[in-house]
Parts: C-alpha cells; structure tokens; sequence
C-alpha cells in the first residue's frame, strides 16, 4: 500500500513535468521514467510466480534486479560502480539485520521493517553513492540482495518448512520508499550545498576586506616614521623606484 501511493504521486509528478529536471541529469527521459513507474505499479499487481516451494515476486523481485543491473550498467567501470556495489552491499546488511529483527511473516508485521529500511537504506545509499545512479542501483541491488540473504537463512536455519520467498512481504514498499528518500536526500543535500557555496562566493573574505578598506584610505606621507625609527617602512613608501 505504501509503495503504490508513493508511485502514485510519483507518476503524477512525473506526468506534469516536475521531475523532467531530475532525470535529464540521470541521462533519463521523463516518459521513460514514466513507463518505468508503469511497469511497477502493473507488476506489484500481478500474482508471485511460484516454482516447487519457492515464491518469486514481480514487483520485488524480477523488476527492481533488472533496473538495478541496468543502472549498474549505466554507471559505466568506473569509481561511481565501486560505490554502487559499496553501497547496495551496504542496504543488503540493514535489509538483513532489519528483517531479523523483525520477522515479516505478514504485510502487518513487515511494516516496521519497511519504514526502517526504507529511510535507513536510502540515506545510507546516499552517503555512499554520491549519485543519482549510483542511488538507485544502491537500492534496487542492496535490498534485492538483503532480502534474498534473510529468506534463506530463515528457510534453512530457523525452519525448515519456511516457504522461500522473493520480494515480498513488504518488500516492493520498501524498495519504493528506499529509492524516494535515496534521491530526496540527494536533491536536498545538493541544493543546501550549492546554497551555502554561493553565499561563501558572495561574501568578501576577512583580508579582502582589509585591502579594500586601504586602498580606500588615502596615504598621508607625513605620518610615515622617519628612517631611523623604521626603515622597512620607509623603503616601502619612498624607494619604490629601487626595484
């Protein structure tokens, strides 16, 4: 429920060209962006896909692996991947500690997880990442991961008759959440940076302010020491021709 308002709005925001700034910078087109928010409102309706005792989901499953690897793929070799790859291994651990510490065995029960994750595992993808990209693939890798990692040690470890699970359970909300509040953060740590950049532009330094404040001042000659008294002073003034 969580995740389908937020796309809702999302979309909306989309639709009316509020986001087109946002995703030119990706290297996104705002339709495409569009048909991305499309394919996962219509896969968080579909059915899981069910294979012997394993469940996969669409929404949180299928679909955010795919962008996320398409976003890693988009991020190119270079030092914004290796901090993808830091920072979706970085969601994968609160994902797993999160999960365990509150066992979603319903949507009920998997709210807290989802509320935790979600602003937990983006601003962490934020500090690492440092990017656009680099966020979202952060996520969509990181929580995918996380997931996959908790529903097998609760198959295996805890209980055997645990039913794997892929992407649910909160899953595709959390995601969602953990991608909006990853580039919120992002747009709002951004903006309060090139603020405060500006300003320190704007204003003229300490010894800026000195040397306009002399050369504002007119030089009276007659209160220069004599020579004797400081004759550094008195070079600097009389026998500028010397050099």
């Amino acid at each position: 429920m969580i995740g389908m308002i937020l796309l809702a709005v999302l979309a909306v925001a989309i639709f009316f060209g509020i986001t087109d700034k946002f995703f030119s910078k990706m290297g996104v087109a705002n339709w495409v962006a569009f048909l991305a928010v499309l394919a996962f409102a219509v896969a968080a309706v579909f059915p899981p896909l069910m294979v012997g005792t394993v469940t996969l989901s669409y929404a949180g499953f299928f679909l955010p692996l795919l962008l996320g690897i398409v976003a890693m793929f988009g991020l190119g070799a270079n030092s914004s991947l290796l901090r993808a790859i830091v920072g979706a291994l970085s969601v994968a651990g609160i994902v797993l500690a999160t999960r365990i510490a509150f066992v979603p065995s319903n949507y009920n029960t998997a709210i807290p997880s989802i509320l935790i994750i979600g602003f937990a595992a983006g601003i962490a993808a934020y500090i690492i990442g440092q990017g656009r990209l680099a966020v979202m693939a952060s996520c969509l890798i990181g929580i995918v991961i996380g997931d996959f990692i908790t529903s097998m040690i609760f198959r295996f470890a805890f209980d055997g008759n645990y039913l794997l699970t892929l992407g649910q359970n909160g899953i595709f909300d959390t995601i969602v959440l953990s991608l909006i509040v990853g580039e919120v953060t992002l747009v709002a740590a951004n903006a309060v940076i090139k603020s405060v950049r500006r300003r320190t532009a704007e204003v003229p330094s300490h010894a800026a302010i000195q040397i306009e404040a002399a050369e504002d001042t007119p030089l009276d000659k007659t209160q220069i020491v004599p020579p004797d008294e400081d004759d550094d002073l008195y070079d600097e003034y009389f026998n500028d021709d010397i050099d």
